[in-house]
């Protein structure tokens, strides 16, 4: 009798091969910190979460606890991370800066007026001041590390009501949910509705896993 073990193909399946991957993705009790197996996670997303908690200990070189036995014994000396850090340098380069089309200054015609795109030339100044104080190149490092590492980065960018201008926050790819349609092809699908979800102290209600529709 032949026994054959499911193959999966997907973003992740390069982890397959590890026992502690297959038991969260399967929901079934691991060694793998965090809410990979959580009975609130939903069963579609617990192979993206164990990848992405297994991914992370290899980041803060603590790959070592996942295994079952002799983790104690092993060493481990950066290199993931290394390979994180370099790989995101050559991605972001040394320097940032918000370009609009048409916004150069070609100084001022006879009568003193501004020449170029005068229009664009005000945009620009715009972008780069809301920039500044969303502390955007901070939040860019935060987001493309995330995606370097784990292959997906989530920004959320919405208007304050108490600020005025949009707001740039950017999250744990953990902890998003998104609801695409049955007719989504792949992931630039914009989805129906997105889950959000947080994890507090036990002693702060509501419970750990508390979720949030928006």
């Amino acid at each position: 009798m032949r026994h054959w073990r499911q193959l999966i193909i997907d973003t992740w399946g390069a982890l397959s091969y590890k026992p502690a991957f297959q038991q969260a993705a399967e929901g079934r009790p691991t060694r793998l910190p965090g809410p990979a197996a959580a009975s609130w996670v939903p069963e579609e997303d617990r192979r993206r979460l164990a990848a992405y908690t297994m991914l992370a200990a290899y980041d803060t070189n603590q790959a070592a606890a996942l295994l079952s036995e002799g983790g104690s014994d092993r060493r481990e000396y950066g290199d993931p991370s290394l390979i994180v850090n370099q790989t995101l340098a050559h991605l972001l380069g040394e320097t940032q800066k918000i370009m609009v089309p048409d916004a150069i200054d070609h100084g001022q015609d006879q009568h003193g007026a501004p020449t170029g795109g005068g229009a664009a030339i005000s945009r620009e100044k715009l972008l780069r001041e809301w920039a500044e104080s969303e502390h955007l190149w901070l939040r860019m490092q935060h987001a493309e590390r995330t995606a370097v590492l784990l292959g997906d980065a989530v920004y959320l960018l919405a208007w304050s009501r108490t600020k005025g201008p949009p707001v740039l926050k950017t999250i744990d790819p953990g902890f998003y949910f998104p609801v695409l349609p049955d007719s989504a092809v792949d992931a630039d699908t914009y989805p129906e509705r997105v889950h959000l979800a947080w994890e507090t102290s036990p002693d702060r209600p509501p419970a750990a896993g508390a979720r949030c529709d928006g």
